[in-house]
């Protein structure tokens, strides 16, 4: 899986991040944090200025992973017949 070891690394580190960092977005790269920047968009750059076009992790300091809702899926509309 793409990013696995990213990923472990920041869920071992969130708690001890959100208290310091909370909302601001983590770029991490192996099992290293890299920065903490302010917008996801500072962070990408920062990323591809290091590492160039190659895969890397953003993602932002919160308690728990916000729960993503598709509104096409709530509302019937994968269904619908035009």
């Amino acid at each position: 899986m793409a990013l696995e070891t990213e990923l472990r690394f920041f869920e071992s580190h969130r708690l001890e991040w959100v208290d310091h960092h909370l909302g601001k977005f983590a770029l991490v790269k192996g099992e290293r944090l890299q920065g903490v920047y302010d917008t996801n968009q500072a962070a990408y750059e920062a990323g591809v200025e290091l590492w160039g076009n190659v895969a890397f992790l953003i993602k932002q300091i919160l308690p728990e992973d916000p729960i993503e809702q598709a509104p096409a899926l709530v509302y019937g509309l994968l269904n619908a017949h035009p």
